[in-house]
């Protein structure tokens, strides 16, 4: 390993030229602003006069002009005794020493706390002992929520002090403590508390300090600035910390936000893999591939860790993680620019404390949880499939003749099938052939499959942090593992993470801080071929939704082949094999060990801020971040692997003469090897200046922002692909790819890959991609609040990107955001209200933007490079995206309304949003003149709208000395339609507007569906058109026979917690909810043809359960909805449409379900057993995750495993998990 040591001299020739350019430029203003700084003392200076005034009334003008706290002892120290003062202009250190000097007390200073003592009495060696106790605590605020790093020090007599911060539960422990200690408690925007030592004091609750506002520890942090709550107009959430550290289930620091956020709705349906965050609703449809799913602009959030945005944040620990804001208006979010409009969630990361000892902290849980369940999914049981085979086999609509040949994409002949077409060509008799299949009937794979492809997942991960500091530099720095094995055999993901931050004072005018996080990750399998790492052989994706009778062991314990799973029949296989000389057996168990795949994955982000205070409230901010990930994909495919034996025949013509050897157009020996690179780098660089300041007692504050910012990402990927690999040699063969990927391929070969010839589709020897986005941006921020009461918030940034070309019209598009609060309870006339503490008046409007993805529009072409043997010279460019001169930002504004309340002392409190936000201008495919050669492009299509509702609600239900019980519920409602979309092939059939998401005049992700009207005496499948009328025929339903079924988005999201303290213990229940979507169900969906499917696919193959309740005989449809079974094809396709039945509005289902996500039960041994142990403190806690569920659905359907659109159960259930976890601080 290589440690560099960062210092002034170092050199910075590895650092791109623009990067060095802006440091000088940086340098050179900072020194300018330097040169400008008086001299003038940074002491806090007092003026007050007043005969008859007391120590209290002192105090409390020192903490009013000077920002200090001041803490003391009632014992002995009387506070209310008349003395004169006259003070101006006079020092803190005069001051305290004339008044505390004539009272014979002492003081002393630490940080910004002023600790105020009787001064220490002289006594006689042994007259006085002091007894040593061990001090435990918990800190929670006045909602009974727990204060982390509150400061809690402990001063004995003599002067000697100890010193600690609380736990993210609040908690302290000091060891060691005089009896007679004078204990102060300290939290940064809070009254201070202090008490005498004892061994337990309890919870003790702070109150905000009402006099330092702005220095209240609730903020906005938007990742620029941070403001205090109540100077804030913008509408934000954020968690509660402790339940984030706590949670197990994953280490994914967004998957932990669940149910804790109002109008985060985090949706865990296959259906959702592109949105599974979203903020207030979708604010942009995207384009949409040949399979329905979106690309081209992104829905999820921005993400910003440490002041940096991030593509990814899976990659930071949770444990890691000090605060998280998510940002939802404008006004919050807007200072982001063009990449806000689907909200901002903000991570800052744990630092270390200044003048703190050396503390160690040791998390790790482990997380355990059961193998899928099989039987979940509704499928045939092997004697239901025997009997639906003999069924659905017609031997003269299917002839052997035709199912035995191959060709290109055919099916191979299953066992079943193999035994009924030898009974109807004479080969077996009835009774043999009733004998076998009644010998299949009897079989259940279901044991073997979950034996032998699957496993007990384990998650666990251990985090080894140390922080501390001195006057003048701090640090926190934290080690992790995480060892995440999931249900398949021989599958690994480990990580590594390495974090640091630093935090240094210069010097009185300047301070730094450098954050350093490396992550390295393997995933895997240990496979037989080492390409370096980790591994990862072919595991095969499987369920019970294959042949339910196909065994994959013997008794005997041998693995079983499966021929037919790889397009071929027996007869087929050995004709192929004696003539190509090749083997083409196909064994799924022997396959595991034919191939390995390894990925590598390399994260370094690294973070360097700099703070100048300039004059008296003027700082200047520089954060500078520089990120560079790379990723290592390797995989393997050994010569016996079916992949390489087929892709080879494929590739063979048969020998011109008996004895000569075949032609094999491709290396006859060797494996398949590729692998591909990927490199992302970004850097930022951003200047800006922060004035904040008060006035007049703080009856004026000001905080103004403004700033420069530069932004690059950069992302490369290549790959190449070998053929005849030997990885002992490292030799591999050559390709005549012009001929391979030419317009004829090769013809007559042994089994070709497409009709009467075989060819590679591209020259995939070497790919090289590469995307470059550039941001420049100028930004500014004024935040002024008038007596404490009234706030005014606005922004105003632009931004400017080569995304959109060199079109200025596209560029200047600024985005500006204008909020103003009042804190109504600060009035005279409400004051009076006792039992309300808190009502607080916000109301913001402004204009956030989205951008494209890099290469997907522009306002000039996007050329793309490609080799090709038709282009002269063997290379050239294509028009990859047409150019768009009218192309610009898609556009939200956002308007807020929002209350804040809190009651009987915050005994209750919470906050109530109201919002509206309009999208223009989305990007999607815009109808064009085919005269240019294209018939749409990529353009501004049309316009989207949000409207919701949000709720958070805190109870502090029972406040006892030893028991609480404290709720949270946040609740959010989102109605999202699609007011304008110009498409650019308008749909006019039913079938199309069922297969899209995104309609004019309905929400994103819509579903449509067919009117059922039942079946008719031959079982076929009915619909009820828009004008009344029933029918069964095929390719009648226009485009308004589609009925609207609802959305697959929620449209209620929400969680209630539910924490109970009880001296050592605590236990919380946490139940998230997704209300108001629907999702189809899973159904049959063959009506027609063979009882086969398609090659190598281990999850086809079987029927739902539903099939065998299908219409069998006239009269049956008055008893089911499930269509016939007809085995003609032609016949069923001209006289019906079994989607008539598949997509029709009796298989849409209330999707809603409410969780119970996790339960947790913490304990913290008591400190007689941890003066044992020789620790500070140990918490031991137990969860368990996804235990209970209500469901509105009659068909025991958790919707979080279930694609909403399509209907399909793509993954198994797999969800309940308990774990165990141990924290332990030195």
């Amino acid at each position: 390993m290589n440690i560099f040591t960062f210092y002034a001299g170092m050199p910075f020739s590895w650092l791109p030229k623009k990067i060095l350019l802006m440091m000088k430029l940086t340098t050179f203003i900072l020194m300018l602003s330097l040169a400008q700084v008086t001299a003038a003392s940074f002491g806090q200076n007092i003026t007050y006069s007043k005969k008859g005034s007391n120590l209290a009334e002192v105090f409390s003008q020192i903490e009013k002009q000077t920002g200090y706290h001041v803490f003391y002892s009632d014992e002995g120290i009387n506070v209310r005794q008349n003395i004169n003062v006259d003070f101006k202009n006079a020092s803190l250190k005069s001051v305290l020493d004339k008044v505390l000097g004539d009272q014979s007390l002492e003081y002393r200073i630490d940080q910004k706390n002023i600790l105020v003592k009787n001064k220490p009495v002289s006594i006689s060696t042994g007259s006085t002992k002091f007894r040593e106790i061990d001090v435990r605590g918990r800190i929670m605020d006045e909602s009974n929520r727990p204060l982390p790093g509150a400061t809690v020090i402990a001063r004995s007599i003599d002067g000697a002090f100890l010193k600690t911060i609380t736990t993210p539960d609040g908690r302290f422990f000091l060891r060691g403590v005089d009896d007679k200690s004078l204990v102060v408690i300290s939290y940064i925007g809070y009254k201070g508390q202090s008490m005498t030592a004892a061994a337990e004091l309890g919870d003790i609750i702070l109150l905000p300090d009402a006099e330092n506002l702005s220095e209240l520890k609730v903020t906005v942090n938007n990742g620029y600035q941070t403001l205090s709550k109540e100077r804030s107009a913008g509408s934000f959430s954020k968690p509660d910390m402790t339940i984030i550290e706590n949670r197990t289930g994953s280490m994914n620091i967004l998957q932990r936000l669940d149910g804790l956020i109002p109008g985060l709705t985090v949706n865990n349906s296959p259906s959702a893999r592109q949105n599974p965050f979203l903020i207030r609703g979708a604010t942009t449809v995207g384009l949409l591939d040949d399979f329905g799913q979106s690309y081209g602009t992104n829905r999820n959030p921005l993400f910003v860790v440490d002041g940096i945005p991030l593509n990814d944040v899976s990659s930071i620990n949770p444990q890691d993680v000090a605060d998280i804001t998510v940002l939802k208006d404008a006004t919050a979010a807007s200072i982001w620019g063009a990449r806000a409009a689907n909200g901002v969630i903000v991570i800052t990361t744990k630092r270390g404390v200044k003048s703190e000892k050396l503390t160690i902290n040791y998390d790790a849980f482990i997380n355990l949880q059961g193998r899928p369940d099989l039987n979940n999914q509704p499928t045939l049981n092997s004697a239901q499939f025997i009997q639906a085979a003999r069924d659905m086999f017609d031997p003269v609509i299917n002839p052997w003749s035709r199912v035995s040949t191959y060709t290109a994409g055919s099916s191979g002949v299953p066992p079943h099938e193999r035994i009924l077409y030898d009974q109807s060509r004479g080969l077996i008799s009835a009774t043999q052939a009733n004998s076998r299949l009644d010998s299949l009937s009897r079989l259940d794979n279901r044991q073997q499959i979950s034996d032998l492809w699957y496993r007990n997942a384990v998650l666990m991960n251990h985090t080894l942090s140390l922080s501390g500091g001195g006057n003048r530099y701090s640090f926190y720095g934290s080690g992790a593992y995480t060892n995440a094995m999931s249900n398949r055999p021989g599958e690994k993901n480990k990580t590594y993470k390495i974090n640091l931050r630093q935090d240094f004072i210069i010097n009185k005018f300047i301070q730094a801080n450098l954050i350093s996080d490396l992550t390295y990750n393997i995933t895997g399998t240990s496979g037989n071929f080492d390409l370096g790492g980790s591994n990862a052989n072919r595991n095969i994706d499987i369920d019970n939704g294959f042949y339910p009778y196909q065994m994959f062991r013997d008794a005997a314990g041998n693995n079983l082949s499966m021929p037919y799973m790889g397009y071929l029949t027996d007869e087929s296989r050995a004709n192929f094999q004696n003539i190509s000389r090749i083997n083409l057996d196909y064994n799924p168990l022997d396959e595991m060990n034919y191939g390995s795949t390894e990925n590598k994955n390399f994260l370094s982000r690294n973070v360097l801020g700099l703070n100048v205070n300039i004059i008296k409230g003027l700082k200047f901010q520089g954060t500078y971040g520089f990120v560079r990930g790379s990723g290592r994909t390797a995989t393997y495919d050994d010569a016996r692997s079916y992949m390489v034996r087929s892709e080879l025949v494929q590739f063979t013509q048969a020998s011109a003469a008996p004895g000569l050897l075949p032609t094999y157009y491709l290396p006859s020996t060797g494996g398949r090897y590729s692998l591909d690179n990927t490199n992302q780098q970004s850097w930022t660089i951003r200047n800006q200046l922060n004035y904040d300041n008060s006035w007049k007692d703080g009856l004026h504050q000001l905080n103004v922002l403004v700033g420069q910012e530069a932004q690059e990402q950069t992302q490369m990927s290549n790959g190449n692909l070998l053929r005849g690999y030997n990885p002992d040699l490292l030799t591999f063969g050559s390709i005549n790819f012009p001929l391979l990927t030419g317009a004829t391929g090769v013809v007559n070969t042994i089994m070709p890959n497409e009709f009467g010839r075989s060819l590679l589709y591209r020259d995939d020897s070497f790919m090289q991609t590469d995307l470059v986005t550039r941001l420049s941006s100028y930004y500014g921020n004024v935040a002024y609040t008038y007596d404490r009461k009234y706030s005014i918030n606005s922004s105003l940034r632009t931004d400017k990107s080569n995304l959109f070309g060199l079109d200025r019209s596209a560029q200047n598009r600024p985005v500006w955001s204008l909020g103003g609060k009042w804190i109504m309870s600060e009035e005279s006339f409400l004051k009076p209200v006792g039992w309300l503490s808190l009502l607080a008046l916000r109301a913001t409007y402004g204009l956030t933007g989205n951008a494209p993805a890099p290469g997907t529009a522009a306002s000039q072409d996007i050329l793309n490079a490609q080799n090709s043997p038709f282009l002269r010279g063997g290379s050239g460019l294509q028009i990859a995206t047409a150019a768009n001169r009218s192309l610009t930002w898609e556009s939200t504004k956002t308007t807020n309304l929002g209350v804040d309340f809190a009651l009987l002392n915050s005994r209750i409190s919470g906050s109530v949003d109201l919002y509206a936000k309009k999208t223009t201008d989305l990007l999607g495919n815009l109808p064009t003149n085919s005269l240019t050669g294209y018939t749409s492009i990529i353009g501004n299509i049309g316009d989207l709208q949000n409207k919701g509702i949000e709720l958070s609600l805190n109870t502090v239900n029972i406040a006892g000395q030893n028991f609480r019980w404290t709720t949270m519920v946040n609740m959010a409602y989102n109605k999202n339609e699609i007011t304008s979309l110009n498409v650019s092939s308008p749909i006019t059939s039913a079938a199309g507007r069922i297969n899209q998401q995104y309609v004019a005049g309905y929400p994103a992700f819509a579903v449509f569906a067919y009117e059922y009207a039942g079946l008719d005496n031959l079982g076929d499948p009915q619909i009820r058109l828009a004008d009344g009328t029933v029918t069964k025929s095929p390719n009648v339903a226009l485009v308004d026979d589609a009925r609207y079924a609802g959305t697959y988005q929620p449209v209620w999201s929400g969680g209630v917690t539910n924490v109970f303290s009880y001296k050592q213990f605590t236990l919380s229940v946490n139940a998230v909810l997704n209300l108001g979507n629907v999702m189809r169900r899973d159904v049959n969906n063959i009506y027609t043809g063979r009882l086969s499917h398609n090659t190598l696919d281990f999850t086809g193959g079987n029927l739902n359960s539903e099939f065998a309740s299908r219409w069998k005989q006239p009269g049956d449809e008055a008893r089911t909805s499930i269509p016939s079974f007809v085995s003609n094809t032609s016949l069923s396709s001209s006289r019906r449409d079994a989607s008539y039945y598949t997509l029709s509005d009796i298989n849409v289902l209330d999707a809603s379900f409410i969780k119970m996500r996790d339960i947790t039960l913490a304990y913290s041994l008591p400190g007689s057993v941890i003066k044992k142990l020789g620790v500070n403190q140990v918490t031991i806690r137990t969860q368990l995750s996804n235990m209970m569920l209500w469901k509105a659905n009659d068909y025991d359907i958790d919707p979080e495993f279930q694609n909403a659109f399509s209907g399909v159960r793509t993954p198994l259930i797999n969800q309940g998990t308990i774990s165990f976890g141990l924290n332990v601080r030195f």
